[in-house]
């Protein structure tokens, strides 16, 4: 098991765990980023960011509003 921090919360996931894999676990909005160690991650590198011990993962959304 590898543990990290999504969205401010100490999370435990298994070992090789990519990006892409946790995200389908997840309901998610139609528009969001994610950022990884203080990094932005594009939607085609998700599934070669396997997570490793002590990532830092924040999913953002966006919303409209005036």
């Amino acid at each position: 098991m590898v543990q990290i921090t999504l969205n401010g919360v100490k999370k435990e996931i298994a070992d090789n765990t990519t990006i892409d894999k946790l995200l389908e676990t997840m309901e998610l909005p139609k528009f969001f980023v994610v950022e990884k160690n203080l990094k932005i991650i594009y939607k085609e590198e998700y599934k070669n960011h396997i997570l490793k011990d002590g990532d830092t993962l924040e999913i953002a959304s966006f919303c409209g509003g005036g």
